[in-house]
Formats: C-alpha cells, structure tokens, sequence
C-alpha cells in the first residue's frame, strides 16, 4: 500500500472512533472519562471519609446538635434547696422531700409547689423499680404568680429491692357542707411479716395536723377544722402525720401533704375584695315541729379591723317558678343583728324558712355588700334552704340487712335522733362504735352449717320502730353539695 493510502486509513479509522464515542456518550451509559471537580469552596472542613461537595455559594453554616440554653425568667420562682429526707428506701417506703424557694420580685405568698405531680412543700413519695431496673426520677415545679415555673429534679436516692414490713396510710377528704373540715383515716397495711411474728395491733394513734394542732385517738379515724387558717398567702401548706403505737416498739408513722387554696387572700390580691366567710350550725338544715327551718350562720373575716354591711339583698327560689325571681332589699342590722362584724369570730345569728308560710320556696339566698374601714367592697353571701323530707315507712324501703338494722338502731340511741344518716353511721363505723354487733354477727355465720340458708328466701326482719331511719338517698351515699366559702 502507498504512503498516501497509510495516512488515509488511519485518518478515517480515528474519525469513526471519534463518531462511536459521542454516540456512546449520548446514552445512559456513563462517559468513560469524567473530568475532575472544581476545587471546593472555602467552607467548614469536612472528614477525609466523606465526598467533595460541590459548591457554587458559600455553604450556609451547620445546625448546632444541642439548641443553645434559654436564658431563665428573670421572674419565676428560685429554687434554694431541695431536701430529702432518706438516701435510700425499700420500695413503697416513704421518703420526705422537702422545697424552699422564694421569688426576684418578692411576691412569695403567691409560692406553691408540687413533687411528681403530687402537691405541697413537704410531700412524702414513694417509689418502686421500673421493669428496667431504673430509678425512678421525680421532678420538682414551684409555680410563681403570673404562671411563673422552675422546674428542677430531686436529688438522686436509692430505692431498694425490699419491701417494708408494714406502712401506715392516711385519706383525707371534705365534710359535706362545709369549706375546710376534714375527716383524716389512717389505715395500717402488712407487706411481709416475718415467720412466727404476731401482727401489728394499733392501740392509738397521735395525729398532727400541720397548723399546731395535735389530737390522740382510739380509732383512725379524727376530724379536724382548717376553717380558721391565716389567710396571708395564696396557699396554705400542710403536712399531716399520725403515728400508730401498737404493743412494743417503735411508732407507724404515716404521712399525707395538703395544699389549700386561701379563699380570703385569693380575692383581695386578685379582686381587691374582703370576702365574708361563712359556717353554718348544724352543717346541715333542720326542719322544726312547727315547720320552720332554723340555722345558725357565724360570718367572718380576716381583716384587723371591723367592716360595716351596708346593703342585704334577699332572693327566694321557688320550686315552681312561674316568672323571673325578684330580690327583696333587707335591713343588714335586721338580719344579722348588727351591720358590723368584728374581727376575730366575726358575727353569729340565725336565719328562717318557714316551710308553711311559703310553701313554694325552697331556698333563700342572701348577699350582702359592704366596705371595710380601708374603703375596699365587702361580700359575702348565704343560704337557708328546705331539708329533704323526713323519711317515713312510705317513703322508705325497708332494711332487710339484720346487721345493718342493728346499726341503724344502735346509732339512734347514741345520737338520740329519730333518724340517722349514712355519714353517721360511717362515723361511728370509724369510732368502733358497732365493733360488738360486727363480732356478734360473725360469730353467728361461723355457727351456721355451710348447707343452711343456700335456698331459703331471706327473711325479712321487719322495720325499725316507728320513725324514720336514715334520710333519703342516704343509701347509695349521695350528700348535698357543700356551701360556696365566697362569693364568686
């Protein structure tokens, strides 16, 4: 071959190589050569392991892992010490823990405070282990005004794979029908009693309520009024203990936190208003032989110095409306005796409803206004409403309980009452006084043979004598609604 026809050939042989390349390249194929990335622009240093990003603007610079720390309120609550009691417990054994804290701008009356959700200054908690073997982590919130919080946690304690060999419990509940008289019950519970050992016997018990007042039953069970409380705060904290001695040794003690809200101090730091506060004697209304119902009302305040009712207002509500209930305008000095209440006790008198005279009414509602020697509005407002009926063999179902019916008459005698409601009979249940009819009724079962009375009806055992027994509804446990300490 010549020369020429050399140069040719391969001329044409680079030119259908060319050709196949960019043919090759414009497919999904990726390109048999990639040329090398611009050099990368100034920015965070990156890890040798991770690839060279390519950038045409300067990179936005990285999100932190953890959010930088919110600075405090400078007006929430300052937590100075959280205390507590023990650095290790058994499981369900009680643990004290203990807060202070004050505010910046100094407003600490208005303090209150809660520990795993349970409320007080000095609350006892117990703790178990969690199916993961954790500890469990209680967390602390004192609430200022304003809904100023800080919350922190408690400092760490051991909680133990042990139980106590026994704890002692203590419920607390309002009395109907009135604002802050409690009934306090203590109630002592085994866990695990060593072989051979004799069960705690309780002998008596040695209450402390948290306001100074002490008291020492036979039962567990007491009462006890926070009606008469300072109101110098929002709240009153209160951590009542009783200590159950039994035989020998060392006292069960039982613990349980309160926090009460203070009505007075609550409307004059908010509203600017000296609330009147009422108690009524008896707690609940009582219907005469002549068909009148009298109550006694004590109204008081926390003022130091007198306040003066200028205006009473009475409003009669009817069962039966059959138009808009008007007010009738009342002499304060006519229906309190005076139109000044001192401070201290305050100012007690009585109060009617005369049931025939008006036969359509069932409550009479009065509000009184006034001012206080500082020139701040006074209210307060009370109520005297008609008792159910009495209950009679009509209206009543029979008690067919024999133990019950022993009760019942038991209780009539030691109230010397025509008829018992259920809350006596709960009390005096809690003061043991039907302790000899339960054993006597025990005694009875164990004697009777296992065959007898599976099919014979029950025998009725008749009514009590002539009288009623127990108010109605009193059964299934319903009471009345208790009486608003303010004015709303």
């Amino acid at each position: 071959m010549s020369r020429k026809r050399q140069v040719g050939a391969a001329v044409l042989g680079v030119c259908v190589l060319a050709a196949l390349g960019v043919w090759l390249g414009s497919g999904d194929a990726p390109a048999a050569v990639a040329s090398p990335p611009p050099p990368p622009m100034p920015g965070p240093r990156q890890m040798a392991s991770e690839p060279a990003a390519v950038a045409t603007a300067p990179s936005a610079p990285e999100r932190p892992g953890v959010p930088p720390p919110v600075p405090a309120d400078p007006a929430a609550p300052v937590i100075d010490e959280i205390s507590v009691e023990k650095s290790e417990v058994c499981e369900g054994e009680e643990n004290l823990i203990s807060l202070k804290a004050h505010t910046p701008d100094g407003k600490d009356a208005f303090l209150h405070y809660s520990v795993g959700g349970r409320q007080g200054q000095r609350i006892p908690v117990r703790s178990w282990i969690a199916d993961d073997g954790e500890s469990p982590k209680l967390e602390v919130k004192v609430f200022g005004r304003d809904g100023k919080v800080t919350v922190a946690e408690v400092p760490h304690f051991t909680v133990k794979p042990c139980k106590p060999a026994r704890s002692a419990f203590i419920t607390a509940r309002v009395r109907a029908n009135t604002w802050s008289e409690f009934e306090f019950e203590a109630k002592v519970v085994e866990n695990a009693l060593p072989e051979g050992a004799l069960a705690f016997q309780p002998r008596s018990y040695e209450w402390t309520f948290g306001d100074g007042e002490t008291a020492v039953t036979q039962t567990p069970y007491v009462l006890h009024s926070y009606e008469g409380r300072k109101q110098d705060a929002m709240f009153s904290h209160l951590l009542v203990e009783v200590r159950v001695r039994g035989d020998a040794g060392e006292p069960l003690v039982g613990r349980t936190a309160l926090q009460l809200v203070n009505p007075a101090f609550e409307d004059l730091a908010t509203k600017g208003v000296v609330t009147l506060l009422v108690q009524f004697t008896p707690r609940f209304p009582e219907l005469g032989s002549d068909g009148v119902v009298r109550q006694k009302v004590r109204l008081f305040h926390h003022q130091d110095r007198p306040v003066f009712i200028h205006n009473a207002l009475r409003f009669p509500h009817r069962r039966a409306p059959t138009e808009p209930t008007g007010h009738q305008v009342v002499d304060p000095s006519a229906l309190l005796g005076s139109s000044t209440i001192p401070p201290g006790r305050g100012l007690e008198f009585e109060v009617r409803l005369d049931t025939r005279k008006d036969p359509d009414v069932f409550s009479l509602e009065h509000s009184l206004e006034g001012k206080d020697s500082e020139g701040r509005p006074v209210r307060g407002a009370f109520s005297v409403m008609r008792p159910p009926p009495r209950p009679t063999r009509e209206n009543s179902n029979p008690v067919e309980d024999p133990l019950l019916k022993a009760k019942i008459l038991t209780a009539r005698k030691l109230l010397n009452r025509p008829y018992v409601t259920d809350e006596d009979l709960w009390q005096l249940q809690r003061q043991g006084k039907f302790a000899d009819l339960e054993a006597s009724a025990q005694a009875t079962q164990g004697m009777q043979r296992p065959d007898e009375g599976r099919d014979a009806p029950a025998k009725d055992p008749g009514l009590p004598p002539p009288g009623p027994t127990a108010t109605p509804g009193a059964l299934d446990g319903r009471n009345q609604a208790p009486p608003k300490p303010r004015t709303p």
